[in-house]
């Protein structure tokens, strides 16, 4: 084998687990946000699924409790289709801005096919999501997670 067969099989083989990612279905096991802002939040949230929009909702989240220094979290009623995996895209703004940041399921990193959306919302304004596994939620407190896979 020559020198550029090999490099080219590096790059097969480099590219190979990126496009594994590429249109990821998953279930969406929950939409949690958290608040570490001093100060009471309204967020506007959409989901969509497979690009149809599958829910909306505004969520108001209080701002952190300074004295005890305790992070508010709030669920998001599971009100999305979850019968079938999907490819899930959520979408958030501050309510009254004009921005949206948005996450996709292309973006989780786990190997569970129920997967946890977080939306934080840090004390400068800014909105910023991570995905986690549902597996060790369903354990410890199974009733954040969503039914999914059987309705």
């Amino acid at each position: 084998m020559n020198r550029r067969s090999y490099l080219a099989l590096g790059v097969t083989i480099g590219l190979s687990g990126c496009l594994e990612r590429l249109d990821q279905e998953v279930y969406l096991g929950a939409l949690r946000l958290e608040n570490i802002a001093e100060t009471t939040q309204s967020v506007d949230i959409q989901v969509r699924k497979d690009g149809d929009q599958v829910h909306g909702t505004t969520v108001e989240i209080p701002g952190m409790e300074d004295d005890d220094n305790v992070l508010n979290t709030e669920f998001v009623e599971c009100a999305w289709p979850n019968d079938e995996p999907g490819e899930f895209e959520i979408t958030a703004r501050l309510t009254g801005d004009d921005s949206w940041v948005e996450t996709a399921s292309d973006d989780s990193k786990g190997d569970d096919p129920c997967q946890m959306v977080f939306l934080r919302i840090e004390e400068s304004g800014i909105l910023g999501f991570s995905w986690d596994d549902c597996e060790r939620y369903e354990a410890e407190t199974p009733d954040t997670v969503c039914n999914y896979g059987t309705e």
